[in-house]
């Protein structure tokens, strides 16, 4: 299922306000930002990689290109197990910068109306990354959040190149009997 944050033209549809997917990510609403291309994945066949950067769930082969899923649980993070599974994902832009999340729920269509700037942005390390307040039309005093994934994914990968690699001392190798 593709999903166009575009907003929908105006029509009897969307009179109270702009037709946007949103999705929920730890607690988080987060629509994405307008004009991102979005595909829901119901059931991505995810190959984990072990020994990777926490947030990795694994990748996955959408189309011929291998797309990198995150999950912000703490479970999948590095899991040495290499058994694929089968998960809900969501992913962002095209071709090689595709990325993609793990989702709980499904994304939901919502009619959304611009926040006040000054809406409380919530407790969350996400946060950084959150770029506009909408309010829900229907639902008094629901917000989401536009979500600027290119930053956050690309702040994920500055973090998890930064990681120190497991010397060879500190698992108990001696690389002298390794050479020899």
């Amino acid at each position: 299922m593709h999903m166009d944050s575009t907003p929908a033209p105006r029509d009897s549809a969307s009179v109270n306000g702009e037709l946007r997917y949103g999705f929920v990510v730890g607690g988080l609403r987060l629509v994405p930002a307008q004009r991102v291309l979005t595909e829901m994945i119901a059931q991505a066949r995810i190959f984990p990689v072990p020994r990777s950067a926490p947030g990795l769930a694994g990748v996955t082969n959408l189309r011929g290109t291998i797309v990198p899923l995150l999950d912000r649980r703490e479970a999948l993070r590095g899991a040495p197990s290499i058994q694929p599974f089968t998960h809900r994902a969501l992913v962002f832009d095209r071709d090689e910068s595709r990325v993609g999340l793990l989702l709980d729920t499904q994304p939901e269509l919502l009619s959304l109306m611009p926040a006040p700037d000054d809406t409380p942005r919530p407790a969350s390390p996400l946060s950084a990354f959150l770029t506009r307040p909408w309010a829900q039309a229907d639902q008094n005093g629901q917000i989401w959040w536009e979500f600027n994934h290119r930053a956050a994914f690309e702040s994920l990968a500055r973090g998890a190149s930064q990681a120190e690699v497991p010397r060879a001392e500190t698992i108990g190798v001696d690389m002298e009997e390794v050479i020899a």
